[in-house]
């Protein structure tokens, strides 16, 4: 019974949905029937208007900070590291002594040679007066001088060995690493001190191959550290590798910083802007370049409709992205909320 009353509501209310219904508009059947609201959304956007202008082109390249000079040291012979005279950090002179070890073998090894160069020289000397006299045979005294010399090679030898358990700086810097401790046995050869020359920080990037004709030697440059707060250095480049990776067909490069100061640290993470040709475009931000499938493209105000604009970049200005084809003059691009709109959706410029 319930039932029956429900579906006789029903058809008396159904003709009075369609009374204002022109030719039964679907749009409007379903605005009735669901309650929907019959206008359509517009979507309030950032607009830029469009002018040409001159830009120059730069582009950026992550890279890393590398001190100008380095240094791993090592013992040649190895030993027990007797002495450390320095710290990580310390500031060193060139020739300055670091370290030194001692090798027991190796100071038997001299005794034992100066003892035999001791023996070659007394009997040179009670022998070189019989040979004067004539008394001696040729043959005689020169196995003795050759005796003689025998054993200063094998004392200068100890002693050339001995000179190598003692470590000096190289060059003036700071010690960047320690890798050993006193009383450790070192191994032949293994690094122990790592030494730095901070006054000729670079930069070292990698350039794709197909920008690597347009770096100069000699070419300004401006050095970005994000771990500074951004802050910028002047520098140009220095060297320009002529062989490239095989991996990734970049070729290295490295920027010298002209003035660093004593915040740069080698290991930081910097980015690299180097200048090139002043194009003639449409500078637009960055962020409003989005790509699909088929490249480039920009949302473009059209009679208060979004329109996908295909574009192509000519470069890169300080202010943003160089736009060579695809915009003109008096366009209204879409710079802000163009995540919300769809083609032939309708927008409006947000004041």
């Amino acid at each position: 019974m319930n039932i029956m009353k429900r579906n006789t509501i029903f058809l008396l209310i159904l003709p009075l949905l369609f009374t204002n219904c022109s030719d039964t508009d679907p749009q409007q059947l379903k605005a009735r029937l669901v309650g929907g609201n019959n206008e359509e959304r517009v979507i309030p956007v950032g607009i830029m208007n469009i002018d040409s202008t001159d830009g120059i082109v730069s582009n950026t390249y992550p890279g890393y900070l590398e001190e100008g000079q380095s240094a791993d040291l090592a013992f040649k012979y190895g030993g027990i590291l007797e002495t450390l005279h320095v710290k990580e950090g310390s500031k060193v002179h060139q020739g300055q002594v670091l370290a030194k070890v001692s090798s027991p073998s190796m100071e038997s090894t001299l005794r034992s040679a100066q003892a035999t160069l001791d023996q070659a020289q007394d009997a040179y000397e009670r022998l070189k007066k019989v040979h004067d006299n004539g008394s001696l045979p040729e043959i005689k005294w020169k196995e003795m001088v050759a005796n003689l010399e025998k054993a200063q090679s094998a004392v200068d030898l100890a002693n050339a060995m001995l000179a190598e358990n003692v470590i000096t700086a190289p060059f003036s810097g700071t010690i960047a690493s320690i890798n050993a401790q006193a009383g450790e046995n070192l191994q032949p050869l293994r690094p122990v001190i790592r030494l730095i020359n901070t006054n000729r920080l670079s930069v070292k990037i990698s350039v794709p191959e197909e920008e690597i004709t347009k770096i100069q030697i000699g070419a300004p440059a401006e050095i970005i550290i994000p771990a500074l707060d951004n802050q910028r250095y002047s520098g140009k480049i220095a060297e320009k590798s002529m062989t490239s990776s095989l991996l990734t067909h970049s070729y290295p490069v490295k920027v010298l910083i002209e003035h660093p100061d004593k915040e740069l640290t080698p290991g930081m993470i910097s980015k690299v802007m180097l200048k090139g040709d002043v194009n003639k475009g449409i500078v637009i931000p960055a962020n409003a370049v989005l790509i699909n499938s088929e490249g480039k493209f920009v949302w473009v105000e059209e009679n208060g409709v979004a329109t996908r604009r295909a574009i192509r970049i000519g470069g890169y200005a300080g202010t943003g992205i160089i736009v060579s084809e695809g915009l003109k003059n008096g366009d209204h691009v879409i710079v802000n909320g163009y995540q919300k709109v769809s083609e032939g959706m309708k927008v409006k410029s947000e004041r």
